[in-house]
């Protein structure tokens, strides 16, 4: 039997935001709203239309658009200005597809409405993390259905329209959640409406600490007139409310007493998660909701704006629509974004001499460096495990053609370099890909910056098995420059199987 090769295909992903492109989904869905005629209960029925929806794929693939066709349900059809509505939310494949295979990957869709009519703002409704199975390309990606509630701005009147605006998936992949944002640009309409009537509760009060807060901080949160015994949860929102995420926090743990008082914190998640700049911190325990600012320093820089453009019934970034409590300070406007290098152009300047009488001159350098892209190379594209008869041996060694990582990113986010492997063939026989283990090494060439961290020895096969990965380091302002990641290879035949040349493809991706 001769076990010849398996190619190794270069595939090169920028890490910008990592793996959320192969679990992306998630997209804002546009409906059209009742007819004047229409009964109440027409808005929650349900309806379903297919607008389309421009989506930021992370790993600096830049983004992808099409079609959506998604379904909202809203109920109950009337609520008193504080009330609790219930959103159900159907969406169909997206548009992105995945050049993984993962299953169980966990997963949370969230969906954004700008609201109009009877109050202003926007609000936001996450479902549940959930695990996902995700289909190798050409496949597209099936979103899970959801449901979640919302509560009514305390300030509402009269009939309320929903319209999406945005949606935002979060998907966990080696202990890490990626972000993949989408928004709505074309067929954007009301998917129904909410009549509010009656008189306000009391509003529910949120105190966070003054003072800025830099990534990964544990940041304390309390607060009055809760749903006692209600589970919190957290969102991260740009100033204006919205924008939110919850993978803007690594943990959250809040509760609520038997007495109505929210107690407990959040923790921040790293500088590559959370942009510097002025942010809104929401709550919501499924009946209550407020909002409080909140300053981070040190973070990343905040990512291109992927707001719809303007919608009918207001401006595309409507202002906040949660309670807030006491403690909220009036918002500051967003913070100058500092040049990588002072102000200084080619210019030059000449001054008095002195000491021996001559002349004396300036002349004041300056460059600009721009960011890389995050890429990696092989040596080949073949690996070899000989011929040998069968029945003589069992094992069979080899090298993986050594990969090289360039990182010119200038920041400190890290990535991941992983590997699947499909099962080896012959035209009569097949060896199950767990036959080949490995064990991997990575190291730092001269002048790079950060360690990397191999991967875990073990069999390879269709799920991803970490290479090599760069973590965020917190004490240096970036990572970057070469790496090169390598492997030992073992084959380990299963028994008798048919003689032949068996073939296989090992998958690298970086991200």
């Amino acid at each position: 039997m001769r076990t010849r090769r398996h190619t190794v295909p270069r595939r090169r992903l920028a890490a910008a935001a990592g793996f959320l492109l192969l679990l992306s989904g998630g997209t804002a869905g546009a409906a059209e709203s009742p007819s004047p005629g229409a009964s109440p209960d027409a808005a929650a029925a349900g309806v379903t239309v297919e607008p389309t929806v421009s989506c930021r794929l992370p790993a600096g693939q830049g983004d992808t658009a099409g079609p959506q066709r998604i379904t909202v349900e809203l109920s109950p059809a009337t609520v008193a200005p504080g009330g609790t509505v219930h959103v159900e939310v159907d969406l169909g494949p997206t548009p992105a597809t995945s050049p993984l295979e993962l299953e169980d990957a966990p997963f949370t869709a969230g969906i954004e409405f700008a609201l109009s009519g009877g109050a202003g703002g926007t609000v936001t409704v996450f479902g549940k993390p959930t695990p996902v199975d995700v289909p190798l390309a050409p496949a597209r990606i099936q979103v899970p259905s959801y449901e979640g509630e919302f509560m009514m701005p305390l300030d509402a009147r009269r009939p309320v329209r929903l319209t999406p605006t945005r949606t935002l998936t979060v998907t966990r992949v080696l202990d890490r959640d990626f972000e993949t944002p989408c928004a709505v640009r074309s067929g954007a309409e009301a998917v129904g409406t909410v009549d509010v009537s009656g008189e306000p509760g009391p509003a529910a009060t949120l105190t966070v600490a003054d003072g800025a807060v830099e990534p990964g901080a544990v940041v304390e949160l309390s607060g009055t007139r809760w749903t006692p015994g209600a589970e919190p949860r957290a969102v991260l929102c740009g100033e204006d409310g919205a924008g939110c995420s919850p993978a803007k926090f690594a943990r959250t743990a809040l509760e609520v007493s038997e007495g109505g008082r929210l107690s407990g914190s959040v923790t921040l998640a790293e500088a590559d998660a959370v942009p510097s700049g002025d942010h809104r911190l929401r709550v919501f325990d499924g009946a209550r909701e407020a909002g409080a600012r909140l300053a981070v320093e040190g973070g990343g820089a905040a990512p291109d704006d992927l707001d719809p453009s303007t919608s009918p019934d207001g401006p595309s970034r409507p202002a906040d629509s949660f309670p807030s409590g006491p403690s909220d300070g009036s918002t500051a406007g967003p913070s100058a974004s500092p040049s990588l290098l002072p102000g200084v152009g080619g210019t030059s300047e000449s001054g008095s001499g002195s000491g021996l009488g001559s002349d004396m001159g300036q002349q004041h350098l300056a460059t600009y460096i721009t960011p890389g892209p995050l890429a990696m190379t092989q040596s080949g594209d073949a690996v070899d495990f000989g011929t040998f008869e069968l029945g003589q041996q069992s094992t069979a060694t080899a090298a993986l053609n050594t990969v090289t990582v360039s990182d010119g990113r200038g920041r400190n986010i890290g990535w991941s370099l992983t590997a699947t492997l499909t099962d080896l063939t012959s035209g009569s026989g097949r060896i199950p890909a767990s036959a080949v283990s490995w064990v991997p090494s990575c190291v730092a060439e001269t002048g790079s910056v950060g360690r990397p961290t191999a991967g875990a020895p073990g069999p390879l096969g269709p799920q991803a098995s970490s290479l090599c990965t760069m973590r965020h380091h917190a004490r240096t302002p970036l990572t970057g420059g070469k790496f090169r990641a390598d492997a030992s290879l073992s084959l380990t035949f299963p028994g008798y199987v048919p003689p032949g040349e068996y073939k296989a493809t090992l998958q690298l991706t970086l991200l």
